[in-house]
């Protein structure tokens, strides 16, 4: 049957009353993007019965016209607009017809309209039917709306082609309809457990009507006396109405009287309020007053201690700077002893070599007249005639080689001058090098003493900076946790405010508390156990909870356990220690009926039980085995909507907790359920938490480091800065001494690097010069052999150089001797000079330091001193704090007696207040 043409009103993007067609065997549609080609794919689908959700929208609301008006080109179109108003989305409804052509001929006219309300209408012919008939129609012309097998859109055909073969068997079955036979069973399940259930509802029925029956009976026995109690039953209605009315006048006046007598004791009791309202105030005040003076005195207590806090390091301070200055004093003392030793010793080595020294000078002459004895007891004396001989030759021989003898002279002459340049040349090298060897063992000891200094600096910093970094630690600790105390406190404030603030009208009853016991044992005792409906589930809402407690009915005490021997368990304790009775709901055995889906979106304002509750997943066979079908509903009119015009059979229940069961009778009044169990578990929730906040504020307490140990670190601190600071100064003077030590080191180096070669040159030039002499000497031996012959034979002497030998021999002995002792005496006065010096630099050295120590002394006598005076500051100011405490006890003391003034001065308050409102509900009942 294919269609002929389509007619859209309001349809999407189709504005008014629109026709499309007529259809041909083989029609084509073009246009512009955004033209409606697809909207004309959607109207079709929309007429034939597709969802909304495969039509490019979300609600069926949304396919109603929006577009802004149409300009209008003659004035009947704009009378139309003007009756169909302007603006956007002025369009109320929507509506596709598609017109199908049969074999014969008739044409079928298949139309669907929705409102903007949501609502669907179907007509078939311009009659309205069902959507079940208005499908079956559609079916009986082979157009299966699951199936969509009418219209083959964009990409289905490449999409069937892809599909795998099981995929493809798959859209077959659907297309024949052979799928759906998979859900026979289910269907036919569903279909006799309603049977099931409708024979036993008829069953009942007919039982009612068997009853009601026998009512007409009874009744029909009853009309002839109908009549008869008609004229009597008007006689007694106006009696009645009298008697009635009778009575309400007389109520009327009594109630006025005891409404005046009422009005007088509320004037009273008002008064009596206002009172007891002024003392609240009054009390308010009072307690405010007091906590203000309170905390005003907890600040002054805090500022007194922090300003006490800030003293601490000053005095500690000045322990370590008084510590430091005796630690110099008794170090420079040690130094004066050391430097007192070592002038000693240098004054006794100076003393020594004075006396080496004396002794050298007297050995020299003594020396000298040992060697004169020794020439005379030697025979070398000659007589007179001789000498006067030798000289008168020696004259002559003078004049013989007389440049040769001159340059011999001089040579010898300064043979002496440079033997003896070379002996104290010698001496210095040799002082030099004994110098540079004290020097190197000293550099040695210096550069020992400097490592030693650096690592026991590097320690002290290394511990230094521990120390300062545990104190950044504690203090970075001790801030993170008072800001946790203060989050806790504001959250535990926060938390007594809404228990205060809580409508708590009645404690918990003896049955109620027992019964908690009994399950918090049962829970210890037996795994398994979830809990109590009411504590595993919750409304969503606050207005659902009384609707929610009518549906749960004696279900909501129920026991929600995992396994039915465990209820069984459970029972067989009740009993045995007669605990009472209770309910288990086993998961694993309850027979739950599956949820009609229906009822989700059956009607506005109503919703299923089970949407309106939060609950875990793994009691959901619980809660939908206390909740079932039933129904919240926010309004009578709802209820009666469904149950009775709807005429289903389900339970439903309003927001008030009014019940509409599934035999029609309803239930209603004041309801007994109240929300105040989940009022309970949401108090009893809250008072978990304060008391685990609670537990974490006392474990953060606890936790909390100590002052103490703060100040042991500052302590600590000041203590290995002045130590780092005394390691410094010893670094720094060891450095010094290393320094000087090796500059002086690096001068001997350079004096005897300059002194070596000038010895080597000066014993070349004295070895060059004896060379020389020599030579010098055998010219004039030769000279004076001739001239000495006859002399040498008359003194009975070989030559005369024998003679002058054995003549001079004591006199060279006695010179030798005398250069020897020259040298040694040269040497000890060099040394006795260098011996001088030095204690004279170590006695300038031994006044520096006495005055060091004394200077430190007077820095240690005002250390000491400002020390007093910090010590009595912080003596002064632990007192102050001390009375301060004394105060601030006083009065939080009377701060906690204004607290119980308030709170006795609210209680008659509250007490008054209750008879006062007693009074005005009495007087209110008195007026209706």
């Amino acid at each position: 049957m294919p269609i002929i043409r389509l007619e859209v009103c309001d349809f999407k993007s189709y504005r008014g009353h629109q026709v499309i067609g007529p259809f041909k065997n083989f029609t084509s549609i073009m246009g512009p993007n955004g033209s409606g080609k697809s909207n004309l794919m959607d109207a079709i689908s929309f007429v034939l019965g597709v969802k909304s959700a495969q039509l490019r929208s979300s609600q069926l609301k949304d396919l109603v016209y929006r577009g802004r008006r149409l300009a209008n080109d003659n004035d009947e179109n704009a009378e139309d607009d003007d009756e169909e108003g302007d603006g956007e989305g002025t369009a109320k409804k929507a509506w596709v017809m598609a017109v199908y052509l049969d074999q014969d001929g008739n044409e079928y006219h298949f139309q669907r309209t929705i409102s903007t309300t949501g609502g669907s209408e179907y007509r078939i012919n311009s009659r309205v039917v069902s959507y079940q008939s208005y499908n079956e129609t559609l079916e009986q012309q082979n157009i299966l709306v699951k199936a969509k097998n009418f219209l083959v859109f964009q990409g289905d055909v490449e999409a069937v082609a892809s599909q795998s073969p099981k995929d493809l068997t798959r859209l077959i079955e659907q297309i024949s309809g052979s799928l759906e036979l998979a859900d026979r069973y289910e269907e036919s399940k569903a279909a006799q457990d309603r049977a099931t259930e409708n024979a036993t509802f008829h069953f009942a029925k007919r039982r009612g009507i068997a009853g009601e029956i026998k009512q007409f009976r009874e009744q029909k026995s009853e009309a002839e006396r109908f009549e008869e109690l008609i004229a009597r039953r008007d006689s007694l209605v106006v009696h009645r109405l009298l008697w009635k009315l009778y009575h309400i006048e007389e109520a009327i006046e009594n109630n006025a009287r005891d409404i005046r007598s009422k009005n007088k004791e509320l004037v009273q009791l008002r008064s009596e309020q206002a009172v007891h309202d002024s003392k609240v105030a009054a009390a308010r005040s009072a307690q405010a007053s007091a906590r203000g003076e309170v905390q005003k005195k907890e600040r002054v207590i805090k500022k007194k201690e922090k300003a006490l806090e800030l003293k601490q390091p000053d005095l500690v301070q000045a322990d370590a700077q008084i510590a430091h200055s005796r630690r110099k004093i008794d170090k420079n003392n040690e130094t004066i002893v050391s430097v007192t030793k070592d002038a000693e010793k240098q004054k006794e080595d100076l003393d020594r070599l004075n006396r080496q020294l004396e002794e050298i000078q007297a050995a020299a002459s003594a020396a000298e007249e040992a060697q004169r004895k020794l020439a005379e007891q030697q025979g070398l004396s000659f007589s007179e005639e001789h000498l006067e001989e030798y000289h008168s030759l020696k004259m002559k021989a003078h004049t013989e080689a007389v440049d040769e003898r001159q340059q011999v002279e001089t040579l010898k002459r300064e043979e002496r001058t440079t033997l003896r340049a070379i002996e104290s040349q010698r001496d210095k090298l040799e002082q030099s090098r004994a110098r540079k060897d004290k020097l190197v063992e000293d550099s040695s000891t210096q550069g020992t003493r400097k490592d030693e200094c650096e690592a026991k600096v590097t320690e002290l910093q290394a511990q230094l900076a521990q120390a300062k970094q545990e104190l950044e630690n504690s203090q970075a600790e001790r801030t993170r946790i008072t800001q946790l105390e203060t989050e806790l406190n504001e959250k535990l404030q926060k938390l007594h405010d809404q228990l205060r603030d809580a409508t708590q009208d009645s404690h918990e009853t003896a049955k109620e508390a027992r019964f908690k016991e009994t399950l918090a044992t049962l829970q210890r005792l037996f795994p398994g156990i979830r809990g109590r409906v009411v504590d595993l589930c919750k409304p969503t809402q606050r207005k659902y909870e009384t609707a929610v407690s009518v549906i749960l009915g004696r279900n909501i005490d129920a026991i929600v356990v995992d396994h039915e021997k465990t209820g069984i368990d459970c029972i067989e304790y009740l009993r045995n220690q007669r605990l009472g009775q209770a309910t288990f709901i086993p998961l694993d055995t309850i027979k739950v009926k599956p949820i009609n889906d229906k009822f989700r979106s059956f009607a506005k304002g109503a919703r299923l039980a089970v949407d309106v509750i939060q609950f875990d997943p793994a009691v959901e066979r619980a809660m939908h085995h206390a909740c079932g079908n039933a129904l919240v509903c926010d309004t009578t009119e709802v209820a009666k909507y469904i149950c009775y015009e709807k005429q289903q059979e389900v339970k439903a229940v309003t927001l008030e907790g009014t019940v509409i069961h599934k035999g029609g009778n309803i239930t209603g009044g004041r309801s007994s359920h109240s929300s105040k169990k989940w009022e309970d578990k949401e108090v009893a929730e809250m008072r978990r938490n304060q008391n685990t906040l609670a537990n974490q504020l006392r474990e953060l307490t606890q936790s909390k480091p100590r002052n103490k140990n703060d100040e042991n670190l500052i302590n600590e601190i000041s203590r290995l800065e002045s130590a780092l600071a005394l390691a410094k100064d010893d670094l720094s003077a060891a450095k010094l001494r290393l320094t000087g030590v090796k500059e002086e080191l690096k001068h001997l180096q350079k004096e005897i690097n300059k002194q070596t070669p000038e010895l080597q040159k000066n014993e070349a030039e004295l070895t060059r010069a004896r060379q020389r002499v020599s030579e010098l000497e055998e010219v004039v031996d030769g000279a004076d052999e001739k001239i000495f012959a006859s002399f040498c034979r008359k003194v009975k002497v070989k030559n005369i150089r024998e003679f002058e030998e054995r003549r001079l021999k004591a006199a060279q002995e006695g010179n030798d001797a005398r250069i020897r002792f020259q040298g040694q005496i040269a040497r000890l006065n060099h040394q006795t000079t260098f011996q001088a010096e030095q204690l004279k630099a170590t006695q300038e050295r031994l006044e520096t330091l006495k005055a060091l120590i004394s200077k430190e002394q007077k820095n240690l006598k005002k250390l000491e001193a400002s020390k007093r005076e910090i010590q009595a500051e912080i003596d002064k100011a632990e007192e102050e704090i001390a009375n301060l405490r004394e105060q601030y006890q006083e009065l939080n003391d009377a701060l906690e007696e204004k607290t119980k003034e308030l709170e006795e001065v609210k209680k008659t308050a509250g007490r008054s207040g209750k008879v006062l409102e007693k009074a005005l509900k009495d007087i209110a009942l008195k007026v209706r």
